[in-house]
């Protein structure tokens, strides 16, 4: 695929969406200089186009030895949006692909208060939290993943098992066993419920 004189030239102008687009296809592809090539091209023609940002932060991350360059890509994005939920969800990738937890894990959250109506935001703030042993914080986000999908067993595993932790047994074993109405002979939640040694049925 060749667009010749779309960038460098500058002969073609493109509506910013186009060059991002075309910069999230080549990375796909693997084809890194096309795909830089047409990210920094949204970005010349959008300088404050997040979703750019954004492409751009997590292709160049890809890159042990550009990773220092992809931050500040994320923080940017942070500066001009720091409202948007995508952009601390996506530097707190960043930063657990960099093995800094204690960092991303805050970020997560962050990202959860923002957009708590979004349930993979909301589980993944979760679990970082379980994570990192603030067990009453992921309780709170594990009911709000119950609210937000109640029938989804896994949402009520994973809050009965959090429960579990917290020494809540009844609690615990009330969770797992609408996990097991939902999704019935689960043995992940059949094991944790014999770990509470109580029977699957009340």
């Amino acid at each position: 695929m060749h667009f010749p004189n779309v960038v460098t030239g500058m002969q073609v102008k493109w509506p910013v969406g186009i060059y991002h687009r075309l910069g999230d296809i080549f990375a796909r592809l693997s084809q890194w200089s096309e795909a830089e090539r047409f990210q920094r091209a949204a970005l010349e023609a959008q300088p404050d186009h997040i979703a750019a940002h954004l492409s751009y932060g997590t292709m160049l991350a890809r890159n042990s030895s550009r990773t220092s360059e992809a931050e500040q890509w994320f923080r940017r994005a942070l500066r001009l949006a720091p409202n948007d939920a995508s952009v601390h969800h996506h530097y707190a990738e960043f930063l657990s692909s960099q093995r800094r937890t204690e960092e991303a894990f805050q970020y997560r959250v962050k990202a959860a208060e923002l957009a708590p109506e979004d349930y993979a935001l909301v589980m993944a703030a979760a679990s970082s939290l379980r994570l990192h042993d603030r067990k009453l914080e992921a309780e709170r986000w594990y009911r709000q993943a119950v609210k937000l999908r109640p029938q989804e067993a896994r949402a009520h595993t994973n809050l009965g098992a959090i429960l579990h932790l917290l020494g809540r047994t009844q609690e615990a074993a009330n969770s797992y066993r609408e996990a097991l109405r939902l999704q019935p002979d689960d043995l992940t939640t059949l094991s944790n419920l014999a770990k509470l040694g109580v029977p699957a049925i009340s």
